[in-house]
């Protein structure tokens, strides 16, 4: 396959959410596919995208059949829960993260007949890196013919948000990768000492297929996150008086010292404020240091951030409404947002950071993915005897999920219960 300049990039959306992937992979690319289990997050793209691309329903329900053929890259958001560190990190295995499994068979068929898109790129939470279940899935994907590389993105780069994610992009093992890779991995910040671990920690049939990804880094200077804060909200009101004193009073000294040096520094100073729960009891965290923290599902362990405000010796609270959170996610104001509170922050706190994954495609996925329509590959330079060892190992693996995903079905807890039919494929 050879695309002519004028020709998009075609990509599959899967665990897609409002549609994020899609506002930052930029204008070279085109959604022909896309799926997510939650209605509530359908109406949000289909206010923004078009409709007929997306397909509501459990990711499990899904065969290789039911999508469009000739995508250049089929990327996959699957569920945090499980892995994130606010949550209970219960692993690959548990039923929200475990959805990857049912990805895997879908490219596995895919790969079956010939049509698998030659770039997968998989963006998780960092816990993904931690513990064995990485080796697991870098073991799936070696099943696939791949070999892959991961770098952490920070969308402090890039926003007033810390957020930071592991992006796993993987290519047929077939292709030439030399000129995407980084020469001196050991001073790359997208490469943290997490990346080096879980390399690391790959037995070394996996670390051959390994590539260090290379990574510019952004030189722009990142306003301030009270740019991104209005200053007269509607989507939520100011706490009263009461309120206000209740959170100083879960604050820690070294926070109210916080509090004190910003009514100093005289101006408006706007902080964010988080509940966590530190030696049994609740307290209240804030930063003025111009950084908002993660952003959090409301339905998350952790709390939803709060708005600090101190101006003229004066603090004032509030949450932080749903079209602030979008700005901290790099979603400008024409994007169209719920009406319900809970539902737009449930969109934008389980997104990706658009202008991070546009960092990513302008410097690396376009240009691969641009290289990846010259075929033929060259020959095959890895054991076909390990690839399929590492197969029958993840298909085992898959199976065994989709065994559990059955049960939870049957006693209405597995979260695709109520949105489609249990399916028995593997």
């Amino acid at each position: 396959m050879h695309k002519e300049p004028i020709d998009k990039l075609v990509f599959l959306d899967f665990f897609a959410g409002a549609g994020l992937v899609e506002l930052g992979m930029g204008p070279e690319w085109q959604c022909a596919w896309a799926n997510d289990i939650d209605p509530k997050k359908a109406e949000v793209y289909a206010a923004n995208f078009d409709p007929a691309l997306y397909h509501l329903g459990d990711v499990a329900n899904i065969s290789a059949n039911h999508l469009p053929s000739g995508a250049d890259m089929a990327w996959a958001s699957f569920p945090c829960q499980d892995l994130s560190l606010a949550g209970w990190r219960r692993g690959m295995s548990a039923e929200r993260s475990g959805t990857f499994w049912a990805f895997w068979r879908i490219m596995r068929d895919l790969h079956d007949l010939d049509s698998m898109p030659p770039m997968l790129v998989l963006e998780n939470v960092t816990g993904l890196l931690y513990g064995p279940e990485f080796a697991g899935l870098c073991e799936a994907l070696a099943g696939l013919g791949l070999r892959f590389g991961a770098v952490v993105i920070d969308a402090k780069h890039f926003v007033p948000q810390s957020r930071p994610r592991v992006f796993l992009v993987a290519v047929d093992d077939r292709v030439d990768t030399a000129p995407f890779e980084n020469a001196q991995p050991e001073s790359s910040p997208w490469l943290p000492k997490s990346v080096w671990s879980a390399y690391l920690a790959l037995p070394p049939a996996l670390r051959a297929r390994w590539t260090w990804w290379s990574l510019p880094v952004p030189t722009e200077t990142v306003p301030d996150v009270g740019t991104r804060i209005e200053s007269r909200p509607t989507a939520v009101e100011w706490h009263g008086s009461e309120q206000t004193a209740r959170l100083l009073e879960m604050m820690t000294e070294v926070n109210l010292a916080r509090i004190e040096q910003a009514r100093k520094d005289g101006g408006r100073q706007v902080g964010l404020l988080y509940k966590r729960t530190r030696n049994g009891a609740q307290r209240a965290e804030i930063r003025f240091d111009g950084v908002a923290g993660c952003l959090r599902t409301p339905s998350g362990v952790s709390s939803r951030q709060t708005v600090v405000v101190v101006e003229n010796g004066t603090v004032r609270s509030r949450l932080l409404t749903p079209r602030e959170a979008a700005r901290l996610m790099g979603v400008e104001d024409s994007f169209v947002l719920p009406s319900s509170y809970n539902q737009a922050y449930k969109a934008m706190g389980d997104a990706v950071v658009v202008p991070a994954v546009g960092w990513l495609s302008i410097n690396l996925l376009t240009p691969l993915a641009l290289s990846l329509c010259h075929r033929p590959y060259a020959p095959v330079v890895y054991d076909v005897s390990d690839r399929q060892a590492h197969r029958s190992i993840s298909q085992v693996r898959a199976s065994h999920w989709n065994d559990a995903r059955l049960a939870l079905a049957a006693s209405s807890e597995y979260p695709g219960a109520n949105n489609s039919a249990p399916s028995s494929t593997r």
